[in-house]
Protein backbone atom coordinates (compact mmCIF):
# COMPACT_ATOMS: atom_id res chain seq x y z
CA UNK A 1 0.00 0.00 0.00
CA UNK A 2 1.37 3.40 -0.71
CA UNK A 3 0.92 6.18 1.10
CA UNK A 4 1.52 9.87 0.99
CA UNK A 5 3.50 11.15 3.77
CA UNK A 6 0.74 12.65 5.75
CA UNK A 7 -1.09 9.72 5.77
CA UNK A 8 -0.91 8.21 9.39
CA UNK A 9 -1.24 4.07 8.78
CA UNK A 10 -2.57 1.79 11.60
CA UNK A 11 -2.78 -1.68 11.95
CA UNK A 12 -6.49 -3.03 11.86
CA UNK A 13 -6.79 -5.34 14.65
CA UNK A 14 -9.67 -7.58 12.84
CA UNK A 15 -7.65 -8.68 9.45
CA UNK A 16 -3.76 -7.36 10.49
CA UNK A 17 -3.63 -5.50 7.03
CA UNK A 18 -2.45 -1.99 7.19
CA UNK A 19 -4.88 0.81 5.91
CA UNK A 20 -5.54 4.70 6.49
CA UNK A 21 -5.68 5.34 10.50
CA UNK A 22 -7.70 8.12 9.74
CA UNK A 23 -10.47 6.62 8.35
CA UNK A 24 -13.45 5.18 10.46
CA UNK A 25 -13.40 1.93 9.20
CA UNK A 26 -10.38 -0.96 7.73
CA UNK A 27 -10.06 -0.36 3.83
CA UNK A 28 -9.44 -3.89 3.85
CA UNK A 29 -12.31 -5.55 5.86
CA UNK A 30 -14.70 -2.68 6.91
CA UNK A 31 -14.17 -3.20 10.25
CA UNK A 32 -14.75 -0.21 12.95
CA UNK A 33 -10.80 1.39 13.81
CA UNK A 34 -10.50 1.25 18.00
CA UNK A 35 -14.50 0.19 18.36
CA UNK A 36 -13.97 -1.19 22.00
CA UNK A 37 -11.99 1.99 22.91
CA UNK A 38 -15.12 4.28 21.83
CA UNK A 39 -17.47 2.36 23.29
CA UNK A 40 -15.66 3.16 26.66
CA UNK A 41 -15.51 6.77 26.24
CA UNK A 42 -19.14 6.56 25.37
CA UNK A 43 -19.75 4.31 28.50
CA UNK A 44 -17.93 6.74 30.66
CA UNK A 45 -19.95 10.06 29.45
CA UNK A 46 -23.42 8.42 29.80
CA UNK A 47 -22.44 8.01 33.45
CA UNK A 48 -20.41 11.05 33.59
CA UNK A 49 -17.38 12.23 35.79
CA UNK A 50 -15.47 9.04 36.89
CA UNK A 51 -12.80 10.11 38.13
CA UNK A 52 -13.74 12.49 40.94
CA UNK A 53 -17.68 11.55 42.87
CA UNK A 54 -18.50 14.48 44.25
CA UNK A 55 -21.87 16.02 44.92
CA UNK A 56 -22.81 18.42 42.39
CA UNK A 57 -24.58 21.85 43.04
CA UNK A 58 -26.98 21.92 40.43
CA UNK A 59 -28.38 25.72 39.30
CA UNK A 60 -31.85 24.46 39.61
CA UNK A 61 -31.67 23.33 43.14
CA UNK A 62 -33.38 25.31 45.86
CA UNK A 63 -31.32 27.48 47.83
CA UNK A 64 -31.41 25.43 50.66
CA UNK A 65 -30.15 22.30 48.79
CA UNK A 66 -27.55 23.96 47.69
CA UNK A 67 -26.54 25.40 51.50
CA UNK A 68 -26.78 22.20 52.66
CA UNK A 69 -24.87 20.73 49.50
CA UNK A 70 -21.75 23.55 49.91
CA UNK A 71 -20.15 22.01 53.17
CA UNK A 72 -20.90 18.40 52.16
CA UNK A 73 -18.59 19.28 48.72
CA UNK A 74 -15.92 20.64 51.10
CA UNK A 75 -16.13 18.29 53.32
CA UNK A 76 -15.56 15.77 50.65
CA UNK A 77 -12.65 18.13 49.02
CA UNK A 78 -10.73 17.91 52.62
CA UNK A 79 -10.96 13.90 52.97
CA UNK A 80 -9.73 13.22 49.11
CA UNK A 81 -6.82 16.06 50.06
CA UNK A 82 -5.62 14.28 53.17
CA UNK A 83 -6.25 10.84 51.44
CA UNK A 84 -3.62 11.83 48.88
CA UNK A 85 -1.66 13.56 51.46
CA UNK A 86 -1.51 9.88 53.27
CA UNK A 87 -0.66 7.95 49.70
CA UNK A 88 2.46 10.51 49.35
CA UNK A 89 3.39 10.03 52.44
CA UNK A 90 3.39 6.35 52.22
CA UNK A 91 5.13 6.52 48.80
CA UNK A 92 8.03 8.31 50.55
CA UNK A 93 8.69 6.32 53.13
CA UNK A 94 8.10 3.23 51.04
CA UNK A 95 11.57 3.88 49.41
Amino acid sequence: MSASPSTHLKRCTYCEQWTDGAKEYCEHCGHEHDKQHKEEVKKRTERGDPRLPIIQVQSHDPIWLKILKRPVQVAQLILYAFIAFLVYLTTVFAH
